[in-house]
């Protein structure tokens, strides 16, 4: 079956634009599956700004990152918050012996 990923596109925007990142999130995705490239790297970017909607500021820097490996100096959005997002503490997850 062929999709109109514009359709997608538009949809998700608008779940964005609701506050319904969940599922704007699961559209993207669907998008994304199978695309190495992300649509140069829009796809990552758009994925990312669900996550950190979400709060979820781990996966938005890694998809922030994806933007920017698949499109560099062109997505300044993602650029900028990698750069916002480079110092997230991890010391708490660490367990010792």
């Amino acid at each position: 079956m062929a999709y109109d990923f514009n359709i997608f596109e538009r949809s998700a925007a608008k779940l964005q634009d609701m506050g319904r990142f969940q599922d704007a999130l699961e559209v993207y995705m669907f998008m994304a599956d199978g695309d190495p490239s992300l649509d140069a790297g829009y796809l990552g970017m758009r994925i990312a700004e669900c996550y950190e909607a979400m709060g979820r500021m781990r996966e938005a820097k890694y998809w922030h990152g994806r933007a920017v490996e698949e499109n560099p100096g062109v997505w300044q959005v993602s650029e900028n918050a990698r750069e916002r997002l480079q110092d997230l503490p991890i010391e708490h997850l660490l367990i010792s012996d």
